[in-house]
C-alpha cells in the first residue's frame, strides 16, 4: 500500500467524508517558490525558545510512521526493539521526542473498512539530528542490526515532514506523557496566497493563551515519502487529555468557535476533517 493511501486513512474526518478537491492533490505540482514561501513564511507565526531539543523558532523534522505488527509479533516484541532504539539513540547523540498513538475517533475513506495501520509514531527532532540518526542507522553495524529487528517486528510506512510550532505550553506538556492529537489536512482555496494564509495563522495564534485547553498547535508540511498527500499542509493539535479535547469541542459548539472555523474553511483553506488519536510520549530528549 502506498504512503499516500495510508495518509488519506490517517487524516480523514471521523464522519467518513470524501476528500473532495484535495483527493487529487499532487505535491509535485507545487512550484519551488511556493514551497519556499510556505516554509519560510511559517516561521513568522512560530512559537519562540527551545523545548524538547527543538528550536521553536524554525521548522523541525517530524518523522511519521504508520505501522502494523507483523504476523506472530506482539506489542511486547515491538517494544523491545523500540527500547533498544532509545538506548542506541542516546548513546549516539541522536535522540528524538518519540510519541506513539492509536486511533480514538478516526475513520477510513469512503468505501474502505479499515485504516490500514495499527498505530502511529511521531519522532520530533531538528533536521541535523534526523540526518545524523539516519546515517548511523543505515551505515553502522549496530544501527543495521536494530533496523533489521525493527523491520522484522512491524511494517511501517515512514515519511518526513517539516513541522512549525505555532503555539505551545511547555509546562503542560512536560507535566504528563499523555497526548490526545488531532490531524487535519488542508489546501489553500483558490485565490488565497501563502502570505494571506500565514497572516491568518498569525491571527489565530495571537489569540491563544496557556489557559486554553489546546496545549500545542503545529503546521505540518509534507516532504519526503509522502507524495500525493491529501493537502498542502496539515494542522496537528495536541491536548494532554480527553477533557481538553472536549473543552475545545465545547468552545467550537457553544462559544462561537464554529463561526471562526467556518470562516477559515470557507475563506482560506479546504480541509478534509479531523481524525483523533490517543497516545503517549515514550521518550524525551535527555530522558
Amino acid at each position: 500500500m502506498k504512503i499516500v493511501e495510508l495518509i488519506h486513512r490517517c487524516c480523514l474526518t471521523a464522519s467518513g467524508s470524501s476528500l473532495k478537491k484535495t483527493d487529487n492533490f499532487n505535491w509535485e505540482n507545487i512550484d519551488e517558490e511556493t514551497i519556499d514561501h510556505m516554509l519560510i513564511g511559517s516561521v513568522a507565526h512560530a512559537a519562540t525558545g527551545q523545548f524538547a531539543g527543538l528550536n521553536l523558532e524554525q521548522g523541525n523534522s517530524l518523522q511519521l510512521q504508520l505501522c502494523s505488527l507483523k504476523p506472530g509479533k506482539s506489542m511486547a516484541d515491538y517494544a523491545k526493539v523500540v527500547d533498544a532504539y532509545f538506548a542506541w539513540s542516546k548513546a549516539n547523540n541522536v535522540e528524538t521526542t518519540f510519541l506513539r498513538a492509536t486511533p480514538m475517533f478516526a475513520s477510513p475513506p469512503q468505501g474502505e473498512t479499515e485504516l490500514g495501520f495499527d498505530f502511529i509514531e511521531m519522532l520530533f527532532s531538528p533536521f541535523d539530528v534526523a540526518g545524523r540518526g539516519w546515517t548511523q542507522w543505515l551505515t553502522t553495524d549496530e544501527g543495521r542490526k536494530l533496523n533489521a529487528q525493527w523491520q522484522a517486528a512491524a511494517n511501517c510506512r515512514v515519511s518526513i515532514s517539516a513541522a512549525f510550532i505555532n503555539v505551545i505550553d511547555p509546562a503542560a506538556l512536560s507535566a504528563t506523557n499523555d497526548r490526545v492529537m488531532v490531524l487535519n489536512w488542508c489546501t489553500r482555496r483558490e485565490g488565497v496566497s501563502v502570505d494571506q494564509l500565514v497572516a491568518k495563522h498569525q491571527q489565530i495564534a495571537s489569540g491563544w493563551t496557556p489557559e486554553a485547553p489546546l496545549k500545542a498547535w503545529a503546521t505540518v508540511y509534507p516532504s519526503l515519502g509522502s507524495r500525493n498527500t491529501p493537502g498542502e499542509f496539515a494542522h496537528l493539535l495536541m491536548f494532554t487529555d480527553a477533557n481538553g479535547l472536549m473543552a475545545y469541542q465545547n468552545g467550537l459548539a457553544n462559544n462561537e468557535g464554529w463561526r471562526n472555523r467556518l470562516d477559515y474553511e470557507t475563506s482560506y483553506a479546504e480541509c478534509v476533517g479531523d481524525n483523533v488519536y490517543y497516545g503517549q510520549v515514550l521518550h524525551r530528549v535527555g530522558g
